[in-house]
């Protein structure tokens, strides 16, 4: 699942100009965080739809959703959620880049924003763990 996922993102961001802003920008993107919610399994040979889409961005990076469809009968057979972070540029600075303009950010949907609150508590714990929080003051 998550290999499809990343052959998918990359596809995405070469389609909608993503990759080719990133570019010019100077900037990359590395994956921050993901996590996936198995629903049913797919099974070997079984057709299915990876649906990938940007949900929306903060300053830092861009969050995004892949679905897992089966063509069989067009239920959510996994769902994942990945954070790809913008090195050396923003995800504001990709977008006027690409359209032109400022663009607003769409707003998180709540279990996003669940999953956001998750990864950045997990941030916290493991920096006071090793010892980062101390040495950052």
């Amino acid at each position: 699942y998550l290999r499809e996922c990343d052959f998918a993102r990359f596809s995405l961001y070469v389609r909608n100009g993503v990759f080719k802003a990133v570019r010019a920008l100077g900037a990359a993107m590395v994956v921050g965080a993901t996590t996936i919610r198995y629903r049913r399994a797919l099974c070997i040979g079984e057709s299915y739809e990876l649906r990938s889409r940007i949900v929306t961005w903060d300053d830092k990076a861009f969050f995004l959703e892949q679905r897992f469809v089966s063509a069989k009968d067009g239920l959510v057979c996994a769902v994942m959620y990945c954070k790809q972070s913008v090195i050396r540029s923003s995800p504001d600075k990709i977008m006027q880049y690409l359209c032109k303009r400022k663009v607003e950010q769409p707003e998180f949907p709540e279990d996003l924003q669940h999953w956001v609150n998750f990864i950045s508590a997990s941030s916290q714990a493991l920096r006071a763990e090793s010892g980062l929080e101390e040495k950052n003051k």
